[in-house]
């Protein structure tokens, strides 16, 4: 049977019950087959934007016998794909930035009845910002440890609110809250990347001041989770 790691199987995690999906960046396409292996959604549309990574996909869906409820495309993002074929899209495994203008170029995102599954492999900040100035609600955020990496995968919608993204939201989102291993473990890794970041300000100048005090902050959450 197949069996997904940490990071996807989180992203299934956010997936709906019987619902059309799309997988942008399918690669293998290991999660349209385990969903429709495990009967929660009802079709999918795998997309990658290399014929490679497609071949394999498709060979792993005859592999598991799902061709009858699946299609491949080849897409530079959601281009191929109408808001027909999906009602629930994850994108994962690529830099929060890359998934931002995916978003961007994709007018028909901006329904309510969508649901974006969105794990960010780096630029998970900028990612958070595009959505709050976007009209974009992170419903839902959660955090996993997939083979000795940290990861967060968001649940988002769109209600067209306009909100602000102070900076601890850009860099924690909504794990500020969460007091579980995975989201203290990943709100440190933020930490100390955000501590390299600071070696590259001269100490005193405003950027010094805004990082240091966002450090101190986050330092405060992963403190917190382990009371």
């Amino acid at each position: 049977m197949l069996k997904l790691d940490e990071r996807l199987s989180l992203c299934a995690y956010f997936v709906r019950e019987g619902v059309s999906l799309a997988d942008i960046g399918t690669d293998h396409g290991y999660l349209p087959i385990w969903l429709l292996l495990n009967n929660k959604i009802k079709y999918a549309v795998a997309a990658d934007v290399r014929k490679g990574p497609l071949e394999r996909a498709k060979s792993n869906m005859e592999r598991y016998r799902v061709t009858d409820k699946v299609k491949t495309v080849l897409s530079d993002g959601l281009e191929n794909i109408s808001a027909d074929d999906a009602d629930d899209i994850v994108m994962a495994g690529m830099g929060g930035e890359l998934i931002a203008s995916l978003i961007d170029r994709t007018p028909w995102l901006k329904d309510t009845n969508k649901n974006l599954i969105l794990q960010p492999m780096t630029r998970a900040e900028a990612l958070r910002e595009y959505l709050c100035l976007n009209g974009f609600n992170i419903k839902n955020e959660k955090a996993c440890i997939s083979f000795g990496k940290t990861y967060c995968v968001m649940l988002v919608s769109y209600d067209g609110t306009i909100r602000q993204c102070p900076m601890k939201y850009k860099y924690a989102g909504t794990l500020d809250c969460d007091k579980s291993v995975e989201a203290r473990r990943y709100i440190y890794a933020v930490t100390q990347k955000l501590k390299k970041k600071l070696m590259g300000y001269e100490k005193g100048t405003e950027e010094y001041n805004s990082v240091e005090e966002l450090i101190t902050e986050l330092a405060e959450l992963i403190d917190m989770g382990e009371q």
